[in-house]
């Protein structure tokens, strides 16, 4: 009973193997395929591209002047381009106008959120300073501006360290 099992998932093995190899055998295939013709087509690709641009090119009116030169396509006026135009910067002009005033609100609240409004009084209450003129008047990081600099040294009585 257990030969015929092993025989079995021999049978699977290899059907599964075989399986596997068709697969690969037909992708690497397509595979192959897909990048010949790919590489056929690079050069009708490019001749395509040049010749678009070329045609482009070819229908535009000729250019005598530094300005631009508009073709008017389909059924349409130069007074309504001129319109459009107009809105659009119009559009444009409010658009900007709404961007800034925005942003001047956005930056008016946060200064006013983060500045909060308490009285320097608190501050010296919280601090415990009483006179600011007095705190400032003994700055220990100031440059001495007086000689009047107090040295203290001790001499030492005990006879340990002498010779």
């Amino acid at each position: 009973m257990s030969e015929q099992r092993g025989s079995n998932n021999g049978k699977i093995n290899d059907q599964w193997y075989a399986r596997l190899a068709r697969t690969f055998a037909v992708l690497g295939s397509s595979v192959y395929r897909n990048t010949i013709q790919y590489l056929k087509n690079i050069p009708s690709k490019i001749i395509h591209f040049f010749r678009i641009r070329i045609n482009e090119k070819k229908r535009m009116p000729k250019r005598n002047t530094p300005n631009r030169i508009y073709v008017l396509v389909g059924y349409t006026t130069q007074a309504h381009i001129d319109r459009k135009f107009r809105r659009e910067k119009a559009i444009h002009i409010t658009r900007t106008v709404l961007i800034i005033g925005v942003f001047l609100m956005i930056l008016l609240l946060s200064i006013r959120s983060l500045k909060p409004f308490v009285e320097s009084f608190q501050y010296k209450q919280l601090l415990g300073i009483e006179n600011i003129q007095e705190m400032t008047q003994n700055d220990p990081f100031q440059k001495d501006t007086n000689n009047n600099v107090m040295t203290f040294s001790t001499e030492s009585e005990s006879s340990e360290f002498s010779p």
